[in-house]
């Protein structure tokens, strides 16, 4: 995921007074005054007083978000609900003392909304909330650009590499065996109650091998590896979330969100708690080698002593140099679909192009790879980054700047844990179906609100040359999600035991020419947008609605991406 603040916009959150922050909230339409009346009337709370949320200091977070609040005039604005610090257990007044010390306090639109109030505490056990990553709510985007502030700027760790010699923690091939399963994340590093849903499901289906493709948030930090990885409590009233452990291995890749922390969390926390020694590796059979690679190091220009608040720029995620000599000399890349006749997949952060954006994705690490492979050697490619789940059909060329011939199936499942707002193809090349389904609406500040997607994982078994793949989402605790526009009811969260399929496919190995071949496509589409071939994307009505880019022309001239 990109950050999605411009150098303007840290200089303006960072110097806005908390009380300038809330002017917005006290804007009163028509339908709104009138709630004022009645509850003014009314005088009364759930306790029959109408509060002033100090009176609820240490009560329940239901109650709490369920009372109006009295502004320092002594009215009411806005049907406004206290705010509940869930580090803290306190309830207080937006704008208020408690509120400034609260990172995120948790918050309702309406006192009336009592089933959205319901989900809304009982998320608050988690570490984070999914609103809480939003880029258009205040105390969220307050948070990303502390965050940012704090923790950006300095150089970036040391590139670890392997020092040599036979073991597999030494040259970084590690053997598996020829049946063999896993269970696979990307971007799932939020310590939401989605994201521990996630977390269950893939830990009930008993993998050799789990991995998680990268992006802990908001920094990979120490203390957020440990809580949202790990499964250490935030504090006693907020437990961690801990991702599921493969009883014959366990793999993190390293992301763009890791290099924000400059990778010190993610090389010095993460990595030793596994048997691996870097952030790329093969792990290979006689039939299949996975090549897991790094596009997170370098996905930034500089950290050579950078003030934070200078523009963070992106490249297109090149492998370090080491990597490519590793890829050469010691796995011998070059002799795929050569005398390698073993099926070749691709695992990393980035992706190597996508119709979710306007131009180019990252061509980096695909012109690198392009180089060592012959054009028609078809690979399976596995990404995260983009916060959805896409399938594209067979792609031999891709890109917009510049064109990379390289023969892939390549397959986002960025759908992890992060919250993601639905979204439409820009463009239409090779894609064949995303989920876009709506999982909740979220309420924010000012009355907006938002919406998300649903988060899931993948599993991946090996049988001699035959790989099965399934797609899997969250499942509503009702179970209404596996069904077209399956949103949850406003008082459920996601079931821990219960998913949905999105699809299956099996690939074998063309034992001819080492290419991976697709023989098998079963796809959901109950739940999935299946796009029909030659079907062309309506442009002008997506670019509208997804706002993708700040600039009407689609540059990134002085913009993010809220990828």
């Amino acid at each position: 995921m990109k950050p999605f603040f411009s150098p303007a916009l840290l200089l303006l959150l960072t110097t806005l007074p908390r009380g300038a922050q809330t002017d917005s909230v006290r804007e009163q339409s028509p339908d709104q005054e009138l709630d004022n009346e009645i509850l003014s009337d009314q005088k009364l709370d759930v306790n029959g007083v109408l509060s002033d949320c100090t009176s609820h200091s240490h009560t329940s977070c239901f109650e709490c978000v369920s009372t109006p609040q009295l502004t320092d005039f002594g009215v009411v604005v806005n049907s406004t609900p206290c705010r509940f610090c869930p580090e803290t257990q306190e309830c207080h007044a937006y704008g208020s003392l408690f509120d400034g010390a609260c990172s995120i306090p948790i918050h309702t639109n309406d006192v009336k909304n009592t089933d959205y109030s319901k989900y809304i505490c009982d998320a608050a056990s988690y570490p984070h909330i999914a609103s809480d990553f939003s880029n258009t709510d205040v105390d969220a985007l307050e948070q990303w650009v502390i965050q940012y502030l704090n923790n950006f700027g300095g150089k970036k760790h040391v590139f670890p590499t392997y020092a040599g010699g036979s073991s597999e923690t030494e040259t970084g091939l590690y053997k598996m065996a020829d049946t063999a399963s896993f269970a696979v994340s990307s971007d799932w590093g939020s310590g939401t109650w989605e994201s521990a849903a996630v977390a269950s499901l893939m830990k009930a289906k008993s993998a050799d091998y789990t991995m998680h493709l990268g992006d802990v948030y908001y920094e990979a930090l120490k203390e957020e590896i440990e809580i949202q990885v790990f499964g250490k409590d935030k504090n006693e009233h907020q437990h961690g979330v801990e991702f599921p452990q493969g009883s014959k291995g366990t793999f993190y890749l390293n992301a763009n969100h890791e290099m924000l922390s400059l990778g010190n969390g993610y090389y010095d926390t993460l990595l030793p708690s596994v048997s691996q020694a870097a952030s790329f590796f093969s792990l290979s059979n006689d039939y299949w080698n996975i090549v897991a690679l790094d596009t997170g190091y370098n996905a930034y220009e500089t950290f050579k002593v950078i003030n934070a608040i200078d523009e963070l720029k992106e490249t297109d995620a090149p492998q370090p140099d080491e990597v490519v000599k590793w890829l050469n000399e010691t796995l011998g890349l070059e002799q795929a679909c050569k005398e390698d006749k073993r099926g070749l997949i691709f695992m990393s952060h980035h992706q190597p192009f996508s119709d979710f954006v306007k131009d180019d994705a990252y061509l980096g690490t695909a012109s690198q790879l392009a180089a060592f492979l012959p054009s028609d050697c078809t690979v399976l490619w596995l990404t995260g980054h983009e916060h959805e789940f896409a399938l594209y059909d067979k792609t031999d060329t891709f890109g917009v700047s510049k064109i990379v011939s390289m023969s892939i199936y390549h397959r986002l499942i960025g759908n992890g844990g992060f919250p993601q707002p639905p979204q439409k193809p820009s463009k239409q090349t090779t894609l064949k179906a995303y989920d876009n389904r709506v999982y909740k609406k979220f309420e924010l500040n000012s009355g907006k609100t938002e919406e998300y997607v649903f988060n899931g994982y993948f599993t991946m078994d090996f049988e001699g040359d035959q790989l099965t793949i399934k797609y899997y989402s969250v499942e509503c605790a009702s179970g209404s999600g596996g069904e077209s526009n399956g949103t949850c009811m406003e008082a459920e969260g996601p079931s821990m035991t219960d998913e949905t399929v999105l699809g299956t496919e099996v690939f074998k190995i063309n034992k001819d020419t080492g290419s991976v071949e697709l023989v098998q496509q079963d796809l959901n589409d109950k739940v999935l947008t299946i796009i029909a071939a030659g079907e062309e994307a309506e442009l002008e009505e997506v670019l509208k609605e997804r706002q993708r880019w700040p600039y009407d022309d689609g540059s990134k001239k002085g913009g993010w991406k809220s990828v």
